[in-house]
């Protein structure tokens, strides 16, 4: 119970470093969020922060900017996992089945994301791909891509912070 209250303490920390409050865009990431969905020719992809009760989309492929609340987000089970966490059935997951993007728009059925790990080991969003089709488990390599991916963009948000104590 303890190690997940400081988990979170440390990325709300974190996140309030990097970012300004609000929704903005961050721009910087549009890249990695556009190759994502390139590379699994998929229509939807984004990267989200992830801290306290909220969900902030920083750039969308597919999917609008902005907040949401966590608990109504896929991302926050990609947090603090070793890997990727696929799901090829939102609808028959329990963790995913009641989401309002599962029973309603944009309807997904298919979600891959990897955690943003900084380099101090905290994990402060996810990078993920999204489809409104089934789709069968995406391959290693596809896998450890979309891993790599992540670590890029977790790495573009040390040095915005690095560069100028907060990104825009």
């Amino acid at each position: 119970m303890f190690g997940n209250l400081f988990r979170e303490r440390r990325r709300t920390l974190a996140i309030r470093q990097m970012t300004s409050p609000g929704p903005s865009v961050a721009p910087f990431l549009e890249r990695f969020v556009d190759t994502a969905a390139a590379a699994f020719v998929a229509p939807m992809a984004a990267a989200s922060l992830i801290h306290a009760r909220e969900q902030t989309v920083k750039a969308g492929h597919g999917l609008p900017t902005g907040c949401l609340p966590r608990d109504e987000g896929f991302c926050r089970f990609a947090l603090d996992r070793p890997g990727v966490l696929e799901c090829c059935d939102p609808q028959n997951d329990p963790r995913f089945a009641a989401l309002p993007g599962v029973v309603g728009e944009p309807h997904i059925r298919y979600y891959i994301g990897a955690p943003l790990r900084l380099s101090n080991g905290i994990d402060v969003g996810a990078l993920c791909v999204a489809d409104t089709v089934l789709r069968q488990p995406a391959s290693h390599d596809q896998k450890a891509y979309l891993l790599g991916l992540a670590r890029q963009a977790a790495m573009a948000l040390e040095h915005r912070l690095d560069l100028w104590g907060h990104a825009a």
